[in-house]
């Protein structure tokens, strides 16, 4: 069986990492994936799909869309796909057009509850513009998509509000994650030395791009908090993004540079999780929050926000505590509470870890994604 996945780019996202892993354990004599990407590169992960066999096109897509269409029809129809994977979002619709004239059924996948503007469409008048032709495409797909998955149930629950949406098609479908070794303490004070700290430095960490959903800006007022009470506590920031400079400049102007450190983006995440002892996550707003997931498989309890889809990746009171967005407050005081309460904040990060071992494993979402597949083929 032959798919087709349809993404803006292969960067270090959530989205990407994913279906990277997937790529890696969905049996290659029964599923080819390849990948077509729509934004202006095809992104700095795209070689890693293309050496692990898959085809990587490049179809952008521009403010005159009939090129993107042309293209993607062509791809379509020359290779001779079975099934269309379409992570598109805002522009979910436009693939339907060309699925639904070479007769190709079309998976529809949202992971996120907010479809946020692209570069070209941020100003004002085109953002409102962009709203309503977002809600159009959405429409569409959901109503012409043979199966429409969210990687959340806050996700399908926010679709459920459209006109068409038919929910006998709605699929969940949660990201999976690897679940790595945990080191021993000598890995661990080794680890902050490498940053010049002692071994009993409180590690925060953060996995995210630096764009207004992440609230960096939160973050870094919570770590201020927590460091008055607790000023051997320091900050790893792991990600890019539009706001990073921004947030390195507001870190100058607090007097709070030797205690931060910016990593950019890195390949060796998971690698970075296990050394630290709390995983901060202040988001606006999440689909799932699947650098949540990774921490606790990572053995970390998650302090974070209250957050529809987050509610689904963190155990509340069990892998993590959760507060609402806007309590920036009570969620400094939560980290101070596991980093003086050691044997809970060890309690709180192993039962997240079996969490993820029972329901979000690699080979459960491969497992869950192949049957999709099947139940898209056996039914179009």
């Amino acid at each position: 069986m032959k798919i087709l996945h349809l993404i803006t780019h292969f960067q270090r996202g959530g989205i990407e990492k994913w279906l990277l892993t997937m790529l890696k354990h969905v049996p290659r004599d029964s599923y080819q994936m390849d990948f077509c990407c729509k934004g202006q590169h095809t992104g700095s992960l795209a070689p890693l799909a293309i050496r692990e066999g898959a085809r990587v096109f490049h179809c952008p897509l521009g403010p005159w869309q009939i090129g993107f269409l042309w293209k993607l029809r062509s791809i379509v129809h020359s290779h001779n796909y079975d099934i269309i994977h379409n992570h598109l979002g805002a522009y979910s619709g436009l693939p339907l057009l060309v699925s639904r004239n070479l007769g190709i059924p079309t998976i529809t996948s949202f992971h996120n509850t907010h479809f946020a503007p692209q570069t070209w469409t941020r100003r004002p008048l085109l953002r409102q513009l962009r709203s309503i032709y977002s809600r159009f495409n959405v429409k569409y797909a959901l109503q012409h998509s043979n199966i429409i998955t969210g990687c959340s149930q806050s996700v399908l629950d926010s679709l459920s509000g459209y006109e068409m949406a038919d929910k006998s098609r709605f699929r969940l479908l949660y990201y999976g994650t690897d679940v790595p070794e945990l080191p021993d303490t000598a890995a661990r004070e080794a680890f902050r030395a490498s940053f010049g700290w002692e071994p009993d430095t409180h590690l925060l960490v953060h996995v995210g791009r630096f764009f207004e959903q992440k609230n960096h800006r939160g973050l870094i007022k919570i770590f201020r908090d927590v460091q008055r009470v607790l000023p051997q506590a320091r900050l790893l920031l792991v990600g890019d993004g539009a706001l990073r400079k921004e947030i390195e400049h507001l870190v100058i102007s607090k007097n709070m540079s030797p205690y931060v450190r910016f990593l950019g983006a890195r390949d060796d995440v998971p690698d970075l999780l296990r050394h630290c002892d709390i995983f901060v996550m202040p988001s606006r707003f999440e689909g799932f929050g699947l650098a949540a997931l990774e921490a606790s498989a990572a053995g970390l309890p998650v302090v974070g926000s209250l957050t529809s889809g987050l509610i689904e990746a963190v155990d509340n009171g069990q892998t993590g505590l959760l507060f609402p967005p806007d309590k920036l407050d009570d969620m400094a005081n939560g980290i101070i509470k596991l980093l003086q309460t050691p044997d809970l904040a060890r309690r709180l990060g192993m039962q997240g870890r079996q969490r993820v071992q029972e329901r979000f494993s690699i080979e459960v979402s491969a497992s869950q994604l192949t049957s999709l597949y099947d139940e898209c083929y056996r039914t179009s």
